[in-house]
């Protein structure tokens, strides 16, 4: 997004929200912009629409994004109920055997769950019920770490993920070092 198009945005906002104290000055609006940037201008201008139809009080940055994942990622699919469909539908079409496959038919949040559960413990499990429950909560946690992951610029995310992978290293590092002092 261009500053000309967050410019027309932070016009159609200050309409709405007419308090003194909401973007302020010139450099509130720069601050906002440089957090909103690499947001696409029409999902931004999508998110600020329905934030100014159901907001009563004036946006954050960080409902604007909330706002831009809901409309690049309705919630109807959040369902957990969902995924658990995908889930038993894999298992009924692939089996215990083919874990590749039946991975591979499903959306990346039901994967994860699925793979934290254990794909051949849910195929030969005799609880359902509880197999269901515990999806529920994996899958509920799985999806708020989605939608926050989504709401983050790419150059936070880009930033998380090296040092994360840093972290990794050191830790590998170390623990290979703790065992090799053992022997």
């Amino acid at each position: 997004m261009t500053f000309e198009e967050w410019k027309k945005l932070v016009k159609g906002l200050k309409s709405v929200y007419t308090s003194e104290r909401f973007l302020p000055d010139r450099e509130a609006v720069q601050i906002w912009y440089s957090l909103l940037k690499d947001m696409d201008y029409k999902v931004l201008a999508l998110a600020a629409q329905k934030y100014m139809v159901t907001g009563k009080f004036p946006p954050t940055v960080a409902e604007l994004r909330e706002c831009a994942v809901e409309v690049l990622e309705p919630k109807v699919k959040e369902d957990y109920g969902h995924g658990w469909e995908q889930v038993m539908k894999a298992v009924s079409k692939y089996g215990y055997y083919n874990t590749e496959e039946a991975l591979a038919s499903m959306d990346p949040v039901t994967r994860k769950c699925v793979k934290r559960l254990g794909w051949k413990n849910i195929c030969t499990s005799e609880n359902q019920i509880a197999d269901r429950a515990n999806f529920r909560q994996i899958y509920e946690q799985e999806r708020q770490r989605h939608r926050e992951h989504l709401q983050l610029p790419e150059a936070v995310r880009d930033a998380i993920a090296v040092i994360s992978n840093e972290v990794k290293r050191i830790e590998t590092s170390k623990n290979q070092t703790e065992s090799e002092q053992k022997i």
